[in-house]
Order: C-alpha cells, then structure tokens, then sequence
C-alpha cells in the first residue's frame, strides 16, 4: 500500500490541484494531511474543500487552529498574522466547525503523523536540528513519524550513535525515523516546487516528491487578494 503524506498547503490551490494529480499518477492508496489548510495564499474555502474531499486523514496545524483560537495569530510573524486575520474573514463557518474536529495526531500501523512535532503536538514546535529530533525521538515508540510545519523535509534517522540527518534510499528496516515532507503551498528550501512524500508500506520505501506548478498565478492570486506583497514573492522563490 502507498500512502502520500501532504502538509502545510495554506490556501495554493494551484499547488495542491497538481499535487492531487500528481499522487494519482503515483497510484497512492491513502493520502494523509498533516495540516495548516489555510493561510499565505488567496483560496482557503477552495483548499479545503479539495482536502475534505480527497484525503482519507487530516490532523491539526496551528494555522487551522488560529482560525478558531483567535488568541494564537499574536504569537505569529507579522505576514502570517495579517493573512490569518484575512482568512478569518472570508473563511465558510462550517469550515471552522471542521477544523474543530480535528484530531492532532494520527497512528496507523507503526506509522505516527502530527503536524509539529510528537514530543508536543498541541505547542507546534519545530524540528530543524538533530539536537530536536533526538528529543522527538524519546516521545514516540512508533518505527516513523511523520511530520510537516517547518516546510523543509527532513529526514532524521536514529542510530545507536546518536541522531544524524539523512539522504538517499531510507528507510532501513529496524530504524527509526523523523520524516518531515515538506510544504505543498510555500516551499521554504530554496526550490519553489511543492513538496510532498509518498510512503510504500509494504517495501518500507519513502520518497520526497517534488512537482513544479504554476507559480505565478498562484502569486498572482496572493496580490489580488490584498495579502503583504512579500507571500506573493516567498512561493516564486521557494523561501
């Protein structure tokens, strides 16, 4: 079974459309999203409908929590609390209540998905260094954990040695792994593709997928809608 593992979408629906089409190419069984649905881009009501309709699970970012908590967009940068104010204002009522309903963490199998971080969910901390992920590491028994927020993906491996960030064929049967798959709607690595991962269960193969998609229009979009001119330029430029 293939399981494609999609976050921090935040309202690209130009990205998400050639991310759905591109895991459908990729024949996956399950796609699950590990959050922040809205926020940065021009059509949150549009990306979350897409999501409801199309992924099997879907847990909690801070992005989707601050649409209801409304306390939480002052502890944001400057853009991303003037974007989620924004949403605020144009977001579907029932979509609140959906967003209300979801869980923070998922378990299938030994797989672990969470939005932040599984040491705690609820404070959305980042993973970025090996110093954080060996702490991350202590707070799951599950084999992987599945991880997005930082728009970066990262693989951090457990060894017997320490912590150590990884590159190429991984996982290794009988490790342990962090696996963050990155940002579908704002890449901040440097490369403006979306990202995403795809997870075959049955061979324990994981694969970062990157999937160029129209850009400018999906910035375009951001500066009609009277969002800060710098969330236009960020996706242009993948950072």
């Amino acid at each position: 079974m293939k399981i494609a593992i999609i976050s921090d979408v935040h309202a690209n629906l130009e990205a998400l459309t050639a991310c759905l089409k591109k895991i459908d190419e990729l024949g996956a069984d399950k796609i699950i999203c590990l959050g922040d649905l809205v926020d940065y881009c021009a059509e949150p009501n549009e990306c979350i409908e897409l999501i409801k309709n199309n992924c099997d699970v879907v847990v909690m970012g801070n992005h989707d929590e601050a649409q209801f908590e409304y306390d939480m967009p002052e502890g944001f940068s400057n853009h991303a609390r003037i974007s989620s104010i924004h949403t605020r204002s144009v977001i579907m009522p029932e979509y609140i209540e959906y967003f209300k309903s979801l869980p923070r963490v998922y378990k299938y199998e030994n797989l672990l998905f969470v939005h932040g971080s599984p040491q705690a969910p609820e404070d959305y901390r980042y993973v970025l260094t090996t110093e954080a992920a060996e702490q991350n590491f202590r707070a799951f028994d599950e084999n992987i954990c599945f991880i997005g927020h930082s728009h970066k993906p990262l693989i951090f491996e457990e060894t017997k040695s320490g912590v150590q960030i990884v590159t190429g064929e991984y996982p290794k049967i009988g490790q342990r792994y962090l696996i963050n798959v990155g940002s579908v709607g704002q890449p901040r690595d440097g490369d403006p593709r979306l990202s995403f991962g795809l997870f075959d269960v049955n061979n324990w193969k994981y694969e970062n997928i990157r999937v160029e998609y129209d850009t400018q229009i999906a910035s375009n979009k951001i500066k009609n809608e009277g969002l800060p001119l710098y969330l236009a330029e960020r996706i242009i430029n993948g950072v």
